[in-house]
């Protein structure tokens, strides 16, 4: 019998601001970029935004992160890093 195979889904969303909206309150836009990462394991997700500079991303971070994925959480953060990067 053949190993199990572990299935890893990844969702990104994106979503863009106007200045002085609610949820940040600058009057520069706003982008907030949303990761969910989920495994057998449990549910990973990370947020980055360009808060504070325009057009310039903050670093990811762990926005809930399931226990059995937290000795995990810098291989998740790297993927974030990457997923990011192919899309802009």
């Amino acid at each position: 019998m053949s190993e199990p195979l572990t299935i890893l889904e990844l969702s990104f969303t994106e979503q863009r601001y106007p200045g002085y909206d609610p949820a940040h309150g600058t009057p520069h836009p706003m982008v907030r970029r949303l990761i969910v990462i989920r495994s057998p394991k449990g549910e990973a997700r990370f947020e980055q935004t360009d808060y504070g500079h325009p057009g310039r991303f903050n670093n990811w971070e762990p926005r809930g992160i399931a226990p059995a994925l937290q000795s995990r959480t810098y291989e998740l953060e790297a993927l974030c890093q990457r997923v990011g990067s192919l899309l802009g």
